[in-house]
């Protein structure tokens, strides 16, 4: 209960935790990993494939646009607190030379 109370005075609002909201894998040309979400407070992805990717803002993703994520376990992820808005924003991913599987889990408010 001292974590939910915690939550609630941080935010405001109460949360939960949703898991891969939108697809768990990210192919080698842009691929929506998360939607607009204005109600997104923050998120983890994990790289679970084998080849590195790169995430960004939008579908001009690529190897010299955009944040590198490691292969086999690298992982990216925001806060509102310390990322502000852009934690709702869409986001684009592409794998450098194949297919790779994630995992995304997201708080939103509830």
């Amino acid at each position: 209960m001292a974590l939910a109370r915690y939550i609630r005075k941080k935010f405001g609002i109460g949360t939960r935790g949703v898991t891969n909201p939108v697809t768990a894998s990210c192919g080698t040309s842009a691929t929506t990993l998360l939607g607009n979400n204005p109600d997104r407070l923050g998120y983890l992805l994990v790289n679970l494939g084998t080849t590195a990717m790169h995430v960004a803002w939008d579908r001009e993703v690529d190897e010299d646009h955009g944040v590198y994520v490691a292969p086999n376990g690298g992982s990216f992820g925001l806060i509102a607190d310390e990322d502000g808005e852009l934690v709702g924003y869409e986001l684009f991913g592409k794998s450098k030379t194949s297919a790779n599987d994630i995992f995304i889990i997201v708080t939103e408010a509830a």
